[in-house]
């Protein structure tokens, strides 16, 4: 499965109008095309407030060009946009990236990040992004695998995916998301990983001969009515 990472700049005082539009036509006739939106959400805390960011999933690239091809073409789709946009364009610019899972991704392992969202408030998710140093993502992607997932789930962390770009962006990236009840719940689990002194002597063993994160950026996200994951 490839997933592809999308996310919206939007136009001063326009989301609410692409929210609704995505609301109430996009994701809809995306199900008549046979897209496989993962979760969409609108950030809480990040870089950038004014912007909605997605994910679709994909059996192969051949299956997202045809389907986005034919989207394209959708005479309705042309006419909503058209309307929606008369007094100017909703979205400034888009940014996209197509991702491949790592062999422990929890999403395509089958590993549910919490109990089904019907019995439930829906949760926060972090969006985290890891910038290698350079020749070094095979560190930090190893790390995780062979220790940091396991540790996360002994401090209770939510663990929805982690996947590497294969194209947009750059490929000394490891990106995944997290599920969270609350900032609170973030913020103690967090810190009960940084005290953890297995933590300090794994990663001070993974950084003997230097460090192999350059860079960290995160962001929560707050799903939107209409978001499958929740």
């Amino acid at each position: 499965m490839l997933y592809e990472l999308r996310r919206y700049d939007v136009a001063a005082t326009k989301l609410p109008s692409l929210i609704d539009r995505f609301g109430s036509f996009t994701v809809h006739k995306w199900k008549e095309y046979g897209f496989r939106l993962i979760g969409f959400w609108t950030p809480v805390v990040g870089e950038k407030s004014n912007q909605v960011v997605y994910i679709w999933g994909w059996e192969s690239y051949e299956e997202r060009t045809k389907k986005n091809a034919a989207w394209r073409a959708d005479p309705e789709r042309a006419k909503k946009w058209a309307e929606t946009e008369k007094d100017g364009p909703l979205v400034n610019r888009v940014y996209n990236q197509l991702m491949e899972p790592t062999s422990y991704s929890q999403m395509d392992r089958g590993e549910p990040y919490g109990p089904d969202a019907s019995s439930r408030s829906p949760y926060l998710f972090e969006l985290r992004e890891y910038q290698a140093m350079p020749g070094k993502i095979n560190n930090i992607t190893d790390r995780f695998g062979n220790f940091t997932c396991g540790a996360f789930k002994k401090h209770g962390f939510r663990q929805v995916g982690y996947w590497h770009n294969r194209m947009g962006g750059n490929d000394h990236q490891l990106i995944y998301l997290l599920a969270w009840e609350s900032l609170d719940e973030r913020m103690t689990k967090f810190d009960g990983f940084a005290k953890d002194p297995e933590r300090a002597r794994v990663f001070a063993e993974s950084e003997k001969n230097g460090p192999i994160v350059q860079q960290v950026t995160n962001a929560i996200l707050r799903p939107t009515a209409f978001s499958p994951m929740k």
